[in-house]
């Protein structure tokens, strides 16, 4: 089973460094699933670690999309599901 995980541009950038850095100093051929399989297993393997990074990040509540599930707009629709694309594009669907 695989699984789709998107990750930014600076962090992919720093992990193909970082593979291609195995190959070239150490000899070391890894792709790049195997190695974030790797990291995935380091990090369960010492969770304390881990778990001192997670408490940097600021908190969730401070996300800009957790503040708008808080509080969403009112389009004053009892059921927008139906007429979404009217609502939203304007016009018959």
């Amino acid at each position: 089973m695989s699984l789709t995980v998107k990750v930014d541009r600076k962090r992919k950038e720093d992990l193909e460094r970082f593979v291609a850095s195995l190959i070239l100093e150490q000899g070391i051929k890894i792709t790049l699933q195997e190695a974030l399989g790797l990291m995935v297993d380091y990090s369960l393997e010492n969770k304390d670690e881990f778990l001192k990074k997670v408490r940097k990040l600021p908190p969730l509540e401070e996300d800009p999309a957790w503040k708008k599930l808080k509080h969403p707009d009112d389009w004053k629709v009892r059921d927008a599901s139906e007429k979404i694309d009217e609502y939203l594009y304007g016009g018959a669907s």
